[in-house]
């Protein structure tokens, strides 16, 4: 699923790169901001990131689902996509709360909470339904495969999880430089928008299991 999501991604890395980066767009208004306390500033900062991830795989998902049965997918799809953000960001919520109080526990656990519901979103997108299906349909899907899910995942956390370091986006020392928020932005597009055709393949692939 990783060989076949990398090359999905890159033989449409334009179009995806694209829409990912102009759903960041909104975070080149950070240095605009009147001045806040750097540690609220670094909350809300991180908070509008998981609500754009989030987003980016909305978008994205039907795109990817298209190309693999080689149909064409309009600059208007991706738009209608987002009529479901409110339904995405509401399942993106209780996974993120369900997996923080899971993470109280112990690390592992939360971690794979979070990668039995990676399919989620796609699943949200594709077969309608609430926020509640759509966390037991991926939860389906995953059955049996966990571990494959679980290294698709470990992949883009790291991946992730390095950008946030280099960047230092938890200093929050950079937050105010329009500079260093568009090459931000142009990287995290990259990403996220590579993560979220990982979830697509990874729902297309295993839904076939069933």
């Amino acid at each position: 699923m990783l060989a076949e999501g990398f090359h999905i991604w890159l033989s449409q890395l334009p179009a995806f790169a694209g829409v990912a980066a102009l759903l960041h767009a909104p975070l080149l208004l950070v240095p605009f901001l009147p001045p806040l306390p750097r540690p609220a500033l670094v909350v809300a900062f991180v908070a509008a990131e998981l609500a754009i991830a989030l987003l980016v795989k909305a978008a994205l998902t039907k795109a990817v689902l298209d190309w693999q049965r080689q149909l064409p997918t309009e600059f208007s799809e991706y738009r209608d996509a987002l009529r479901t953000g409110p339904a995405v960001l509401v399942l993106g919520t209780r996974i993120l709360a369900r997996a923080a109080v899971r993470a109280f526990l112990l690390v592992l656990p939360a971690l794979n909470y979070l990668a039995d519901n990676f399919a989620a979103v796609p699943a949200l997108i594709v077969e309608g339904g609430s926020t509640g299906q759509a966390l037991l349909r991926s939860e389906q899907l995953t059955r049996g495969v966990r571990a494959r899910v679980f290294s698709i995942c470990l992949v883009i956390w790291l991946v992730g999880a390095l950008w946030t370091l280099c960047f230092g986006v938890l200093t929050g020392a950079h937050l105010g430089k329009m500079s260093w928020m568009i090459f931000y932005v142009c990287v995290r597009a990259l990403e996220r928008s590579f993560a979220a055709v990982l979830a697509a393949v990874a729902y297309h692939r295993l839904s076939d299991r069933y």
